[in-house]
């Protein structure tokens, strides 16, 4: 059966790269290029297209990527739904992030290039082995495509209708994450995580997909 994870807000597919060494099925897809004017129904349905999978499958994503899966969900056939430091509604995003829909439209003023050439001393080799927590989002930040990031941020802030989804959701979320805070009750709890347990903590997400896999075949 087809797994297919999402990576976050404009990351690549090296944020799962544990889990791809565990499950030789996993499928990280690419981030398409946003059209103009795309909701994020419209961009989900035209990925899920691209995808190729029309029997069962069991999909999920990291961060924004589990909104993501979230929301392709009601466009495959997927038996489960796994949340990996996401939220599953839009009522668990932080308050800051809720505060500022508002302002949504300054996203596209944002200066992303500026931003992504602060972050890239953090995400270095070195900026990593002092703050693991942090170097792995600021290098998958400092490398996201601008056109993507943008589009992305703007969806956060606009997503306010929780999804309906008729499989399982099960989640794993770290019990440190500063850019999701533990919201809710999640099925595992990762102690001392942060917000890319995937790359910190893999053999606890490997697990957590290990026994959802198990669960539902």
């Amino acid at each position: 059966m087809p797994l297919i994870l999402f990576s976050g807000l404009g990351a690549d597919a090296s944020i799962f790269a544990p889990q791809k060494a565990r499950f030789p099925q996993l499928i990280v897809p690419p981030w398409p290029p946003p059209r103009p004017g795309d909701s994020l129904s419209d961009y989900c349905e035209r990925m899920a297209s691209t995808l190729s999978v029309t029997g069962p499958c069991v999909i999920g994503g990291a961060s924004f990527g589990g909104i993501i899966a979230l929301e392709i969900a009601r466009f495959l056939n997927p038996r489960a739904v796994l949340l990996i430091g996401s939220v599953r509604e839009p009522a668990h995003l932080p308050q800051h992030v809720r505060a500022l829909r508002p302002l949504r439209r300054m996203t596209d003023w944002l200066p992303l290039t500026m931003l992504q050439w602060s972050a890239g001393p953090l995400g270095t080799r070195s900026g990593r082995r002092l703050s693991p927590h942090l170097g792995g989002l600021a290098r998958q930040f400092g490398a996201a495509d601008r056109a993507v990031l943008r589009w992305s941020m703007r969806q956060m802030l606009t997503w306010s209708e929780p999804p309906v989804v008729t499989c399982p959701v099960f989640r794993i979320h770290g019990d440190c994450d500063r850019v999701l805070p533990l919201r809710g009750k999640p099925e595992v709890i990762v102690p001392g995580g942060g917000h890319v347990i995937s790359l910190t903590h893999p053999e606890q997400v490997n697990g957590f997909i290990d026994q959802c896999l198990r669960s539902v075949t």
